[in-house]
């Protein structure tokens, strides 16, 4: 059985962060050009993926452990998904909601756009349910719908069909 001792800590850090927001302007504040600066994009831009990458790594600086080399330390969503197919990461909505697997507590979740035709925003499964799963997300509102420019750290119930056609999750071992 893999150690997923990375993957749980992010998630139980990333929950202990809810209500953090946006302060001074839309992708601005203290907390969120932190996220921002770990992966070297600037205060202004979308931090959903950035709040994804700084808490993996700070739970594995914290439980002195190491990254596998194919997470990418970006803050472009399409980059993650990218990544965990071509490592063997992925799995696609339309499985996870088949049921023959799901993703697990600490695995993220990635939701395509199809206005924009691609994966556009991610987060943190913090529980899985029969009609979805239950996310911690960074630069989103605490209201319904998919919302990938809102203006802080909120816990959303997610339904599959939210996660778009093309949506799925990046499995973690670590």
């Amino acid at each position: 059985m893999p150690d997923r001792t990375i993957a749980l800590r992010a998630i139980a850090d990333a929950e202990r962060n809810v209500g953090v927001h946006e302060v001074g302007g839309n992708n601005h504040g203290p907390a969120v050009e932190i996220y921002q600066h770990s992966v070297g994009i600037p205060p202004g831009q979308p931090w959903c993926a950035a709040l994804v990458w700084y808490r993996l790594a700070t739970a594995a600086l914290w439980t002195d452990r190491t990254l596998p080399s194919w997470i990418p330390r970006s803050g472009y969503t399409p980059t993650w998904a990218n990544a965990a197919r071509a490592n063997g990461h992925w799995l696609p909505v339309a499985t996870a909601r088949g049921g023959s697997k799901r993703p697990r507590r600490g695995d993220l979740v990635c939701f395509y756009f199809a206005s924009l035709g691609r994966i556009a925003h991610i987060g943190i499964v913090a529980e899985v349910r029969a009609d979805g799963v239950v996310t911690v997300e960074g630069n989103t509102s605490p209201d319904g719908g998919v919302d990938r420019d809102g203006g802080g750290i909120y816990r959303k119930m997610r339904t599959w069909s939210e996660l778009g056609k093309y949506g799925g999750f990046i499995l973690l071992d670590c």
